[in-house]
Formats: C-alpha cells, sequence, structure tokens
C-alpha cells in the first residue's frame, strides 16, 4: 500500500538493513497479499496503510491479520481519526497499530517489533504443529514450550523455574516463575532474561549467569526499571541488597539477588540459582530457580535501617554529652552523621542573637568543599537563615531546581541532589541549623531520625549556653571571696591557689585572705566554710569582713576568733573552719602568732629543710568556728627566718577523694621534702603551693570530690639590710 512518500522515506532504511520493502496500489493489496488463503499460510508481511486512504478500516478487514503472518499500521491524521477509531474492535494491538502522520520517526521501530511477534508466533505455531504431528502418528513427543515444557513436578513447584538457552534467552518456565515476572505465551518466548532487570544490572546478571555480554537491543517488559536497594536507598540500582560481592557472589556464600520494579510500580528482589543442563537432544541450556526473597530483604533492610539509626543517635548522644568544647561536641555530632550517610555534608550553625547570624560552628564534607558564603549566614537570608527565621524544617529530593533552596550551583558542582535542614530549637529557643545534603534521596526513616538528632544537638547548644551562664555567675560571686591579688609584705612572700570542686558552677567554700594591720603587721586567713553555693558565700562574705573589722580593733588570734565565732551563732549559719596567723614583718626574724578553729594543721618548713606540723608542736588547737558555746582557741607564736616558710591548706588535701584514700597531713610535709631539696629558692612559697597542688590534682584525679586552697607564707632576706622596704605596703581589694 502507499504509505505516503514520508513514510517510505523512514521505511527505506528497512530496505538498506535487507528487509524487503514495496510499494503497492490499494486495488493490488488483495491479491498480492493472497487474502483469499488461509491464516498464517501467507507469507510473512507488514502493511503500512497511508494516511490518505478513504476506508481503511475495510481494508483492513478485507486484509484478515493474523498474528502468524499479517500486521498492518495505518497512519492516522487528524481528518481520519474518526474513520479509524473501530479498529481495535477488528484486532488487537499487536496486529494492527494506528500511528499519528507526525510520528513518523516511531515507524521503523514499530515495524521491527510488530515483524518480531510475527516471527514469535509462527515459531510457536510451528512447534505446537510439530508435536500434533507427532502425537497423531504415534511418535514419543516432545514437551511443549512455555511453561508446560518443564514436566509435572517443577510446573506445580514452589520456587520458581526458568529454562534458558546459551543466549540467556527464554526457552520454558513454570507456573511460580510466570508469576514472578508476569511471563505468558508466546509472547515471552525467546526474549532475553535480563531484559526484565534494570539497564544497569543486566551485564553483572548476565556474567553471573555464564551468558554472553549484553545485547543492547534486548529490553524487558515496559515498566521494568531500576530501585535502589541500599538501607537508606543510597546504594546504586539493581545492586544486590544482600551484600554481594564485586565478582556477583554473597560473602556468605548464598546465591545473589537482583532486584526489579514490576509493572505496577512495586519493588522486587530475586535470588536466581543458575545450573547447566543437557535436554534429551544434548543441547545445552540454562536452568534458572528464581525466589522472591521481597519480604525477606526489606526485613533485612528496616533492620539494617533501625540498627544504624540507633548507632547514629548512641554516637551523637556520646559527642553531645562527653566532656569537651562544645564545637568539639559538634564536630563528633557531624562526622557521625556524614559517616552514617555515605556521600553525605553535614554541618551545624549557631545563632548569636546579639547579632542575629547563623555561624558555622562545625562541618562534616566527604568530598565536596563548602561554600564560603556558608560561614556566616544572616537571620533570614538564604536556605539556612530561613529555616532558623521560620522554626519549621525543609526537606527535599530535587534540590536542583527547588525555588526554596538558592545554593544550587553550589550542590550542582558537588553532585549534591537531596537536602534537610532542621532548625535547632529547645525551650521556644532558636539555638541554629542543623543541615544534611546527600548526593542521593533521603529515606523517610533517615528523615526522622536526623529530625530526631536536630533534638539532641539543640538540647546541647542550650545546656553550653546555659552552663555558661552559671559559669559567669558563679565566678561573679566567688570572685570577691578571693583577693584579686596578694600583698607584699616586707621580708616575707606569699602565694596562693585555689581549684573549685567539679566544673566550676557551684560556689566553693574555701577561701583566703590576707590585709595589712597597724604597726608593719599583716593578717593571713585560710578558711573552709560548710557547704556550697550561695549560701556557703554568704557565711564566707560574713567571716571575711568579721575577720578584717575585729582585726582593726585587735589583731591577736584570741580577740579575733571568738567574735567570728559568736557572728556565726548569731546568725545560726554553717559551721567554718579556719587558720589564722597574725605575721610582724617589723621584727627580725618574722613573728607569727597562730592559731586554728578546727582547720587541718598547717605546716611548718625550716631552711634546712626539716617539715613539721606547726601547731601539733605548739600544743593543739580549737574547735571549728560557730559549733560550740564557751570554745577556746589557743594562739601560739613561732619565728620565721629567710628560708623558713609557713603552709595553710583546707581539708581537701587529704580529704578530698574517697574515704580509704584519706592522708594525713604529715604526708603532705613528706611531699614537700621529697619535691622541694633544702637551700635557697628565688621564690619559695610559689614553689610550696604548686607541689602541693599538683600533688594533690594527680593524686585524687576524677575522684576529687572537695574545694582545693592553699597559701604559703615564705621568709626572704630583705633587701637593703633589714628594714628598707618595711614603707611597702599593699591591701587586699574587697568586692
Amino acid at each position: 500500500m502507499r504509505a505516503g512518500a514520508e513514510a517510505e522515506a523512514r521505511l527505506s532504511g528497512l530496505a538498506e538493513a535487507g528487509a524487503e520493502v514495496m510499494g503497492v496500489s490499494a486495488g493490488r493489496a488483495l491479491d498480492l497479499l493472497g487474502a483469499d488463503g488461509p491464516p498464517g499460510g501467507r507469507r510473512p508481511t507488514l502493511v503500512v496503510l497511508g494516511a490518505e486512504l478513504p476506508a481503511p478500516v475495510g481494508l483492513v478487514h478485507a486484509l484478515r491479520p493474523d498474528p502468524r503472518d499479517l500486521a498492518v499500521v495505518v497512519l492516522t491524521t487528524l481528518r481520519n481519526q474518526e474513520r479509524v477509531a473501530a479498529l481495535p474492535l477488528l484486532a488487537p494491538a499487536r496486529l494492527v497499530c494506528a500511528l499519528p502522520h507526525d510520528r513518523l520517526d516511531d515507524l521503523p521501530d514499530l515495524v521491527h517489533r510488530l515483524m518480531e511477534q510475527i516471527d514469535r508466533e509462527r515459531a510457536y505455531a510451528a512447534t505446537q504443529a510439530a508435536v500434533q504431528q507427532s502425537l497423531t502418528s504415534g511418535g514419543q513427543a516432545p514437551r511443549q514450550p512455555g511453561r508446560h515444557l518443564l514436566g509435572a513436578i517443577l510446573g506445580q513447584a514452589l520456587t520458581g523455574a526458568l529454562l534458558l538457552d546459551p543466549g540467556l534467552r527464554l526457552v520454558a518456565w513454570n507456573r511460580r516463575a510466570a508469576g514472578l515476572f508476569g511471563l505468558e505465551e508466546p509472547g515471552s518466548i525467546g526474549r532475553p532474561l535480563d531484559g526484565w532487570f534494570p539497564a544497569e544490572a543486566r551485564e553483572r546478571l548476565r556474567a553471573y549467569l555464564g551468558g554472553p555480554p549484553a545485547d543492547t537491543a534486548g529490553t524487558g517488559p515496559a515498566g521494568t526499571h531500576a530501585a535502589g536497594t541500599g538501607p537508606l536507598g543510597t546504594g546504586p540500582s539493581g545492586v544486590d541488597p544482600l551484600g554481594t560481592g564485586p565478582a556477583g557472589t554473597d560473602p556468605s556464600g548464598a546465591d545473589p539477588a537482583f532486584t526489579r520494579v514490576t509493572g505496577d510500580g512495586a519493588e522486587q528482589v530475586l535470588r536466581l540459582s543458575p545450573q547447566p543442563v543437557t535436554d534429551p537432544g544434548g543441547a545445552e541450556q540454562i536452568l534458572v530457580l528464581a525466589e522472591d526473597v521481597t519480604e525477606a530483604v526489606q526485613a533485612r533492610r528496616a533492620l539494617a535501617e533501625r540498627t544504624g539509626q540507633a548507632l547514629l543517635s548512641g554516637e551523637v548522644a556520646a559527642a553531645v554529652t562527653a566532656d569537651e568544647p562544645l564545637e568539639q561536641r559538634l564536630r563528633r555530632c557531624v562526622q557521625a552523621l556524614a559517616g552514617h550517610l555515605d556521600g553525605a555534608v553535614a554541618a551545624v550553625w549557631i545563632l548569636d542573637p546579639q547579632t542575629e547570624t547563623l555561624r558555622l560552628s562545625a562541618d562534616a564534607v566527604r568530598g565536596a568543599v563548602l561554600d564560603d558564603r556558608c560561614a556566616r549566614v544572616p537571620l533570614g537570608e538564604s536556605t539556612i537563615g530561613r529555616i532558623a527565621a521560620a522554626r519549621r524544617p525543609y526537606v527535599t529530593s530535587e534540590a536542583i531546581g527547588d525555588p526554596h533552596v538558592e545554593e544550587q550551583d553550589w550542590m550542582r558542582r558537588e553532585s549534591l541532589t537531596a537536602f534537610a535542614g532542621y532548625p535547632l530549637v529547645t525551650q521556644g529557643q532558636v539555638m541554629g541549623v542543623l543541615a544534611v545534603l546527600a548526593r542521593r534521596r533521603l529515606p523517610d526513616t533517615g528523615v526522622r531520625a536526623l529530625a530526631g538528632i536536630a533534638d539532641q544537638i539543640a538540647v546541647a547548644v542550650h545546656r553550653d549556653r546555659l552552663l555558661e551562664r552559671l559559669s559567669a555567675t558563679a565566678d561573679a560571686l566567688q570572685r570577691p571571696l578571693l583577693p584579686p591579688r596578694l600583698p607584699e609584705p616586707p621580708g616575707v612572700e606569699l602565694a596562693a591557689r585555689y581549684r573549685p570542686y567539679g566544673d566550676g558552677l557551684q560556689i566553693g567554700g574555701d577561701f583566703y585572705d590576707a590585709f595589712p594591720l597597724p604597726g608593719d603587721r599583716w593578717a593571713v586567713a585560710l578558711g573552709d566554710v560548710c557547704g556550697k553555693g550561695p549560701a556557703a558565700a554568704a557565711v564566707t562574705g560574713l567571716v571575711r569582713h568579721t575577720l578584717w573589722a575585729a582585726a582593726q580593733q585587735d589583731a591577736d588570734p584570741g580577740h579575733v576568733l571568738p567574735l567570728v565565732h559568736r557572728a556565726l551563732r548569731r546568725e545560726n549559719s554553717p559551721f567554718c573552719t579556719l587558720a589564722y596567723a597574725v605575721v610582724d614583718c617589723s621584727a627580725e626574724p618574722v613573728r607569727v602568732r597562730l592559731a586554728c578553729a578546727g582547720h587541718p594543721s598547717p605546716i611548718l618548713r625550716r631552711a634546712g629543710g626539716a617539715v613539721a606540723m606547726a601547731v601539733e608542736a605548739l600544743d593543739g588547737y580549737g574547735p571549728a568556728l560557730g559549733l560550740f558555746d564557751g570554745a577556746h582557741y589557743p594562739a601560739h607564736s613561732l619565728d620565721l627566718r629567710p628560708g623558713d616558710s609557713l603552709v595553710l591548706y583546707t581539708d581537701g588535701f587529704v580529704e578530698g577523694g574517697a574515704s580509704h584514700r584519706q592522708r594525713r597531713p604529715d604526708d603532705l610535709a613528706v611531699t614537700l621534702a621529697a619535691h622541694l631539696p633544702p637551700g635557697p629558692d628565688d621564690r619559695p612559697a610559689d614553689r610550696i603551693v604548686e607541689v602541693l597542688m599538683a600533688d594533690a590534682l594527680n593524686r585524687w584525679g576524677e575522684g576529687l570530690r572537695d574545694d582545693l586552697a592553699v597559701l604559703a607564707l615564705a621568709a626572704v632576706p630583705r633587701a637593703g639590710g633589714g628594714q628598707a622596704d618595711r614603707a611597702r605596703t599593699a591591701s587586699s581589694a574587697v568586692s
């Protein structure tokens, strides 16, 4: 039939490829095709009817299309669409196809497909005829093709069975395999098995089954396409989700599985087991057993997802609670995220509420480089800033082209497509933004896990801010309880160290002080108030100010300590231990009046290296201040010559750890003797407090349960031969 000049031009390519193409008039069509002959007896023919024919439906009816020898293509235009509307009533689409005239480029492919269909139908009919002839002649008939060829046992098996020729084309299958792949006779016979799988998996499948390299012309049913199979949806399509190695075998020894998507869009995972066989005629074939493991894979995938998410949440929880600076903890969080989400970029921005700017605090990048513009993002600007301002997460699997994502140029350059951003919000406050960018779609379960991780990070940032405020408050309250600097009395060196217990968020009960008195004398005190926090701070302030006021009238310990004791009793305050000394720098040697109220015995170190307990050597001390009425506090005198030292310390140095590890005061004396050799020292007091503090921290370590305060007073040679420096004075500042 004449198909028109344009149609003949499209068909000319088929003639060049070896197919017979001819044009005939409508009047000779029936004679040429032998329309009166029996169906299937004509030469395999495809007829293309031009769009100009006045009655295409009648001509198709007269041609009597048959799947074994004749198919028809009717070209259509807007003018003859109504005339060809009845074509589906005459024959199925695999025999008679209507092709719009503006789609002539599809004509060669359509011709190929219809002619292949005719060839399959003729082969199937020939096989059936041979079987029938063999049966009527009484011979041994071969089994029929398709699902009947495998016999009763494999035909009824619950496992799919397929028979392939050496080119991996379908020869036969059982009922189960027909259901798995949607096979039908005769259309599926002779088609390559790899055509039912995505293009990415075909080469590996053919290599596994032992067939020749994939033929690009071999395609599966319409709708068959790839599906990601990794536990987070980020694995390549068609790859075995059960962990097959590069050679196509499961490390556990099981047969590999291959993933396909059925015509209705459902993911299907099939485990294939090939076995070479030989038919009775000696022809080599391949028997493939196919098992649907979709449910097992999905269950394993769900378990892997839950396990991975639990591990990730555990890593993030460990990171946010670690005893490290905030930025180090955030860096550990994003590194965990990038590690679990292969090919991902994870970053955290922290909001500065004063400047309303989001500062990039931590990032973990795999194979990508963050844009410099990401370092500081104004609130409400760009994707990150808008997420923080709106306080709502934003997740998209197609960030490229998404109008809400402004960083598309950078993402395209780094091959990133998926974006998930979460505001860090806790107790109604915005802490910052967590963002994850990936090269593949983030699954729903992963998105939900990221939302929980964002909450963890938000709480960690909020906690860190609270701790900063508490630390600043504690420091502000503690600072007035200690002198900002020690005075420098003539002929005496003073040095002190203080370390509060724990993370410094609580106000300690230890304190020390030194202030001038009339007559070139100095008061030195070191005490420990019972308790912690603001209540202890209030008692510390009461003790320090009472000491100062009482010492202005009469600095002798026998006068000062009873006054402090009565002040505590009057206020019903917690008790306080105290070591108090009056240092007379006008005398040579330096004269010290010392008293202790329930306090650990001070240490007296002589210039020659001898060390003794000063108070024990001077007949004891009185009880803690504020405990008992009528308490007596004896005072004792001792002289300090150049090189001699007096050391005051709190009970944290002897009782700072567990009860079974407590020390005696003479243990500190042994420590000093071991670390400070006898002889002159340019800064003896400073060396003493350094040695004792380092020894305590090393001994107690993480087991330290108390504050530490130590003050050393060392007599040094006077400059200018005696009392030339007596005019030097310094007062302790009181905030």
